[in-house]
């Protein structure tokens, strides 16, 4: 499937999503031959995901996509450090992805550690960027809600993407995960 524009590549992602949530077979490419054209064309994804590393939220299942379709930048609380940022920048300008989606999910346990201050070890440097974030909110679900919009803020910062966003080359969407539905809702 050709996908040339970020509103093509976004009701893919609606598309994939809807699937799945239908409990329908992946009938993405996930074949051999797909899987050796890729290793030897290299990758062209057309979304570029910015999820936690939680490992109820699983990218490529939750959008039914396939080998080389997803570009995917996992950390937990989907925290976006200088090193994702660099990730991101490269599966947009270098292959070409026509969204991002910063996704977060709903009973984070990142988002729950910050709100507790469970502070310990090199976890801090997680803590440091979300608490901040979430400080004014009275709730876990207004607290993830918030730090999904603080990723998205922060890739906004990059040259990069701000002028691949003006040319209408990309677009970046904020999203959340339910883990009991499987819906991604589309802010």
């Amino acid at each position: 499937m050709n996908i040339n524009t970020p509103k093509e590549a976004i009701e893919r992602l609606v598309q994939g999503n809807k699937n799945y949530v239908a409990n329908q077979h992946n009938s993405s490419d996930l074949s051999d031959s797909r899987r050796k054209d890729t290793a030897h064309n290299g990758q062209f994804p057309y979304a570029i995901i910015v999820s936690c590393s939680d490992s109820r939220v699983p990218p490529e299942h939750i959008f039914s996509a396939g080998i080389g379709d997803l570009f995917v930048v996992r950390t937990a609380g989907n925290v976006v450090s200088e090193f994702d940022l660099a990730s991101i920048e490269y599966g947009a300008k270098h292959l070409g992805a026509k969204v991002i989606v910063v996704m977060g999910h709903n009973l984070c346990g990142a988002i729950k550690a910050a709100m507790a201050n469970h502070i310990e070890g090199h976890i801090t440097s997680l803590m440091n960027e979300i608490k901040p974030c979430i400080s004014r909110a009275s709730n876990q679900e207004e607290a993830e809600k918030l730090n999904i919009i603080n990723s998205y803020n922060k890739i906004l910062k990059s040259d990069l993407i701000k002028g691949m966003i003006e040319q209408g080359k990309l677009e970046i969407i904020q999203t959340k995960y339910d883990l009991h539905s499987g819906v991604v809702e589309f802010f």
